[in-house]
């Protein structure tokens, strides 16, 4: 069989250990807890979802039966011409924006230059 074997400990040493054990719990309880939250939290997440897919599925039904019964819209012919095609007005927004880049670099390059002045 197997022989019981007693450590000798000084007082310091068993508080510490104690102590060590106590908070090693108090950890694993945090822990607990935080997992527990994260799995409400998930399970929420997964119901607003799911809601979320319901709705957007039955937005979509309202959407292909509203198109069912509305008109067709017909277009005249010399208003087609003059309809933008969708890459240019793709092209448009990305040219103003490289021209309120361009701004914001010379901003930026005026504001390294004072930096360098002053120091």
């Amino acid at each position: 069989m197997s022989e019981i074997i007693h450590v000798k400990l000084e007082y310091n040493e068993a508080l510490q250990s104690k102590k060590d054990i106590l908070s090693s719990e108090i950890g694993l309880l945090k822990v607990a807890k935080a997992i527990k939250k994260h799995q409400i939290l998930r399970s929420d997440e997964l119901k607003i979802k799911l809601r979320l897919h319901r709705k957007l599925k039955e937005l979509k039904t309202n959407i292909t039966k509203l198109q069912q019964v509305l008109p067709k819209v017909k277009i005249p012919e010399i208003l087609e011409g003059k309809r933008e095609s969708p890459e240019e007005q793709i092209i448009k927004p990305k040219i103003e924006k490289r021209a309120h880049d361009s701004g914001l670099e010379s901003q930026l390059a005026e504001i390294q230059a004072r930096l360098k002045e002053l120091g």
